[in-house]
């Protein structure tokens, strides 16, 4: 690795999936001193672990055509938009390595730190986020975590709408056999990621939160976000925090559902409670936590 392949003043949200990594990555991208990648997730990790094809040079170029769109549809983006130009020529070049991973963060628009939100690189593992920490050795990871329960019923709810189907109209035994994948129960398994997390990084540059703590009070968590990466915080540079990215379908979750997951889920968060010392008090709806956690206010949680 040369100098120039250290990608620094580095931030990365890796997840978890429907936890609010895209809410957060383009909220915090209005901080005028974070250039946030145009393609929030850039995927560049999963993609050379083999775990998904997101950087084939078709969907590249999907991309690059929705970049073309919003430069003919949304004047008022005009400045910003054609400012995008240089970055998605990096991005549509060849070979897809260290070194173009590394040049997609050249070109921060002034800004001191950059980063980006690919909730995949959760899967990643020991391996994959060492090799994230070769090329900057002083990045800061966020990772956040979600009541597992309605988490993975916004991952079913994902699937159905990308498949075109109503969940609402699927037998819940369909939608079981929906969530019983490697990759579905991967994108929940909090205590995994967090073990190859701790193998790789300093307690300093890992930032674990909770998307239920993250929108009850959104100005105190950009507040604590922008710390955590090293940034300055000011309220005013982030405007309107309450609006919805990609929201899932506002498909109820049926009982047998939720029994499910909760059956799943219910070990692992015994485990996290043990780690953690705390968890929202909202996961108790699903969940028997700790009289000492249901004593203990909220704070913000960071890796113990």
């Amino acid at each position: 690795m040369t100098d120039q392949m250290v990608i620094n003043n580095f931030f990365v949200c890796i997840g978890a999936q429907k936890a609010g990594t895209t809410w957060l990555a383009r909220v915090v991208s209005r901080h005028p001193d974070l250039f946030m990648t145009p393609v929030k997730e850039v995927h560049y990790f999963d993609h050379i672990a083999g775990i998904s094809q997101h950087l084939s040079d078709r969907r590249r170029r999907a991309r690059r055509r929705k970049h073309y769109q919003r430069l003919l549809t949304q004047w008022h983006r005009w400045p910003e938009l054609r400012g995008q130009g240089a970055w998605y020529r990096a991005y549509m070049a060849n070979p897809i390595d260290d070194r173009w991973y590394a040049s997609l963060f050249d070109r921060r628009q002034g800004c001191k730190f950059a980063g980006e939100a690919t909730p995949e690189y959760a899967l990643v593992g020991a391996e994959g986020f060492a090799h994230m920490k070769r090329l900057a050795p002083d990045m800061r990871v966020l990772y956040i975590l979600r009541n597992p329960v309605e988490r993975a019923w916004s991952q079913l709810l994902h699937h159905c709408r990308r498949e075109g189907l109503r969940a609402d109209q699927q037998d819940p035994d369909q939608l079981i056999a929906r969530s019983r994948t490697a990759s579905f129960a991967a994108h929940g398994d909090y205590v995994s990621v967090l073990a190859a997390l701790d193998q790789v990084f300093k307690p300093e540059q890992l930032r674990i939160d909770f998307f239920e703590k993250i929108h009850a009070d959104r100005g105190k968590a950009l507040e604590r976000i922008c710390g955590f990466i090293g940034l300055d915080h000011d309220a005013a540079w982030f405007g309107e925090t309450g609006r919805r990215f990609n929201p899932s379908d506002p498909a109820q979750m049926p009982p047998a559902i939720r029994e499910h997951f909760r059956a799943e889920n219910s070990g692992m968060v015994r485990e996290l409670e043990a780690r953690l010392g705390s968890l929202p008090e909202g996961w108790g709806t699903d969940f028997s936590l700790s009289a000492a956690n249901a004593r203990r206010k909220e704070k913000p949680s960071i890796k113990a």
